[in-house]
């Protein structure tokens, strides 16, 4: 094997070694770096590296001291993060949207509405407009919609038509039509290769289709109610859904087998996710309740039962290190997932919070809200840094970009809000 190049992974913080095998292959390997950080005594964890890691060698010891004092760099949050301003308001559609999601650098925006269509958004440098697609072709509500991360060259749409879309995101051309359920789909999803997709529909199943074949591979059938949510593992071969039956399965990719099945929640699964090293999946309930669960083990770890009422979100930040879960009561609740600690609560919204998400650092946390507001918190002191004040009606979603310096808002008012630390205009 000859080692050809080192890329860097900066969230979580990782390597990625890119090797050309005896047989001439190309192939890469994965180091992750989960616990780097201002402590970490970089001479000794290069030493641990090139012991454990064939392809790296004392000759690579420098640059890998290089690398790795850049990447704890990247890990630490910056002490003035700057003020969010308000930079774009879009308003795509004439009836009320559904959904929206966005690129890792929230360059691209796709929204989903009831007038059947999803729109492309691609936001071009600051002199010149807005670039606006139209993907049309459903025939029923546009309800869900994913992008092929971190590429975003492709995008996702379900529909209550029953079927899902493919789209190129460069031009808007339609693909070609994912067609089986006989329920409205509710949910969609890539796998982190982008090489399938799966959804979730009504009919009480979960489907996974290869997306280059534009056939199902597997159907996911056992639930007894309509499935509400769907995560791959980092790998893509596990599979987690959650439904209205209150039941959370895993999934293997391989042979579409549910291995097994989590039924200690009392009401609908809202989401599922799993940490970035997939040993851990966590799910939120209208139980009021959130639970981590080991994956291989099939325990159930941790039960966080602090929200009044449904807890609507929860999400893991990118190391797997911390998870925060919101409610319908307005407040939100950080946890460590090594031992279950509480962190700290954010409490400030006068409505539900809808959505949530960590910020790659981990050191902010985004949320959404019925209070018609979004906010920035700290996720130490749980301390609110910013309000996001402006829209009419409720925040449904936000989106918080790779680089921590553009949020993306969604409401009922039908507007799409792009929130920037930059100066643009």
């Amino acid at each position: 094997m000859r080692l050809e190049k080192i890329c860097v992974r900066h969230f979580p913080p990782g390597l990625r070694l890119s090797y050309k095998t005896s047989a001439g292959e190309q192939k890469q390997s994965t180091l992750d770096l989960l616990s780097l950080g201002p402590e970490t005594n970089v001479r000794l964890l290069v030493n641990q590296l090139i012991e454990k890691e064939p392809l790296l060698t004392a000759r690579h010891a420098t640059l890998l001291q290089t690398i790795l004092h850049a990447l704890i760099d990247k890990q630490c949050p910056l002490d003035d993060d700057g003020e969010f301003r308000l930079v774009k308001t879009l308003r795509p559609h004439a009836q009320p949207m559904t959904n929206f999601v966005a690129s890792k650098n929230a360059s691209l925006l796709v929204t989903s509405s009831y007038d059947k269509t999803a729109r492309l958004l691609r936001r071009s440098d600051n002199s010149q407009p807005e670039q606006k697609m139209v993907l049309s072709g459903h025939d029923g509500v546009v309800y869900c919609a994913a992008l092929n991360q971190p590429y975003s060259s492709l995008v996702l749409t379900g529909s209550f038509d029953k079927t899902c879309r493919l789209w190129h995101t460069d031009n808007g051309k339609f693909v070609r039509t994912f067609a089986g359920h006989e329920g409205e789909v509710v949910h969609v999803a890539f796998n982190a290769k982008g090489t399938h997709f799966g959804s979730c529909s009504m009919d009480c199943t979960a489907t996974l289709w290869d997306v280059e074949a534009g056939a199902s591979v597997f159907d996911l059938v056992g639930h007894t109610a309509e499935v509400s949510t769907f995560a791959f593992d980092t790998s893509s071969s596990l599979m987690a859904t959650g439904a209205c039956d209150a039941s959370v399965r895993l999934w293997d990719s391989r042979y579409g087998a549910c291995f097994r099945s989590f039924d200690a929640h009392a009401a609908e699964i809202a989401t599922v996710s799993f940490n970035h090293q997939s040993n851990l999946l966590l799910s939120a309930s209208a139980d009021g309740t959130a639970r981590v669960w080991d994956v291989h083990h099939g325990k159930m770890l941790f039960a966080f039962e602090d929200h009044q009422g449904e807890v609507t979100d929860a999400c893991f930040n990118a190391t797997g290190s911390l998870l925060a879960t919101s409610g319908v009561d307005g407040s939100i609740y950080v946890y460590d997932t090594l031992h279950g600690h509480k962190r700290c609560i954010c409490r400030g919204h006068k409505g539900e919070v809808t959505k949530i998400m960590f910020t790659r650092q981990g050191s902010r946390l985004v949320s959404a809200s019925a209070d018609k507001t979004a906010r920035l918190w700290d996720t130490q002191s749980g301390n609110c840094v910013q309000v996001l004040s402006g829209h009419d009606d409720s925040v449904f979603g936000c989106y918080v970009s790779y680089d921590g310096r553009s949020i993306v808002t969604g409401s009922h008012d039908n507007t799409v809000r792009i929130w920037s630390t930059d100066d643009e205009k």
